[in-house]
Parts: C-alpha cells; structure tokens; sequence
C-alpha cells in the first residue's frame, strides 16, 4: 500500500530519521526537486537500495508486494512567504500524490491558519488525509510546535518567556531569507530593529536528538549572537510525526483488508 508524503523542507533532517528508522516502509520514492535533495542525499545515506528517486509522481509504479511503500515530494520553504501559492501549491501537488496514493500525510501543520480549511480544497481527494495533530485533535499550528510535541508546549515555553523565538535545524537552514520575508523586512538590521522594538530576547533551541547537535548548537549561537538574544535549550519529540506515521499505515491497512476482503467474496460468488 501506498503512503504519500507531502513535506516542507524545513522537516528535512526529522523526516530522514523516521523513515530510516522505519522498517515497515519497505521502499522509499522521492520525486526529484532542489527543495527535496539534502533530504534524498541523506536518506540515501541512511537505507541505501530501500530509496529510489524519479523525475515526476507519473513515472510511479506501486509494487503490490510491499506491504507499505512511501511515495514522498518536498515543497520549498519559501512557499510560507506567499500564503496563497502555499495553499495552492499543497493542494495541487496533494492532488497529484492522490492518483498514485492509498493514504497521503500532509507534513504540515496550520502555517499562519493557511491550511485551516485546505480539506474544502481537498474534497475530491480519494485518498484519507493525516496530518499532525494535538492531543485534542486539532492541528498543530506549524513546524515548530510538531517537535515541540503539540501547541500547549509552544504556548507554555511563550508563557515563560513571551520575547522568545523558536528555533530548529531546518529553520536555521533558511533563516535570513525567512525572517527578511516573514518579518516584512528590507534587510537584516530592521530585522533586529523589529526584534528590539517586540522586546524578543530569548533564542529557543528544539532539540529532538537527531542530526548534527554540534552545527545546531554553534549555528543556534551565531543567530543569538546577531541579534543579542539569550539561549535556552529544550528537550523535542517526534512523537506527534511518527503518530502520523502509524495513523497512515492503519488507514492503509484497513484499505487493504477491505480490498482483500472484496477480492474474496467476488471469488466466491464465481465459484
């Protein structure tokens, strides 16, 4: 059965480790983009023949033998400065994983409340959506409160310290570009003129365990440096990613039983 995978780049070095850790996920195919390559670089890394990269969902061929088999495409970060190309944009290509997929996860969360509603986009879609969610159900607001292990976490670390802001691996990877834009800033020094004026002083590190500790830390450290931000570190979790894992391959399983069960009943009915 087949899991489609639509992530942010952002997730890169999370999305790496799951999948390798994994080995339910039989066989791994990225459709081949710039945004996606650090992750394809790395997941080749790491499972080797399990991974095989394509140049377009078309040319995907699902293999009845595997139990479960990921078919994955990675969106630009770049996409959260422009709220309706990132609506746009993860609806189509969702549209797209939908004509080869049993199951697609959306590795997203709110994204500013872009994707509030992207289900009403969605409505022809055959395939189960999963996406990941608090404890109560809703979704995550964003990127950072998946590895922060839901929303209430995010809020209590604001409670702590409102001036704070978030940091993890794959946001350092962008972050003069994502500031600059989010912050609708012309350049770096109003950036810090902003930062200054909203009374920010507190970098948070989301450590999850995974990837280069050492990087994230000295990276973490020139950000703070910069902007004259004190450093505070956090325990994260993959937790709410990996239960978006499992949720998929349990509506892909259904899937299958009720196909293999439909399957049965035609040949008893021939016979």
């Amino acid at each position: 059965m087949v899991i489609g995978l639509l992530i942010c780049e952002v997730l890169e070095d999370e999305m790496s480790f799951i999948i390798s850790q994994d080995p339910e996920l039989e066989k791994v195919t990225f459709v081949e983009s710039d945004p996606g390559a650090d992750l394809i670089a790395d997941l080749n890394r790491r499972i080797g023949d399990r991974l095989t990269v394509m140049k377009d969902v078309s040319e995907f061929i699902p293999d009845p033998s595997r139990r479960f088999e990921i078919l994955a495409h990675v969106l630009r970060v770049g996409l959260h400065m422009d709220k309706e190309l990132l609506q746009k944009d993860v609806a189509d290509e969702t549209k797209r994983l939908d004509e080869k997929s049993d199951v697609i996860i959306l590795g997203y969360g709110l994204c500013g409340n872009v994707l509030l509603n992207i289900e009403d986009l969605l409505s022809d879609v055959k395939s189960p959506l999963v996406m990941p969610r608090n404890e109560d159900g809703s979704k995550v607001d964003d990127c950072v409160c998946m590895v922060l292990g839901g929303t209430a976490n995010y809020l209590k670390h604001l409670y702590e310290e409102a001036g704070t802001w978030f940091v993890t691996p794959g946001w350092l990877k962008h972050w003069e570009t994502l500031l600059v834009k989010e912050l609708h800033a012309p350049d770096l020094e109003t950036v810090k003129w902003i930062f200054d004026k909203a009374a920010y002083k507190r970098v948070l590190m989301v450590d999850t365990g995974i990837g280069d500790r050492d990087k994230f830390r000295s990276e973490t450290e020139e950000f703070a440096q910069r902007f004259n931000f004190y450093i505070d570190e956090v325990k994260g979790t993959l937790e709410l990613l990996r239960k978006s894992f499992d949720e998929a391959k349990r509506l892909a399983a259904s899937k299958r039983k009720e196909v293999n069960q439909g399957e049965d009943r035609e040949a008893f009915a021939e016979a």
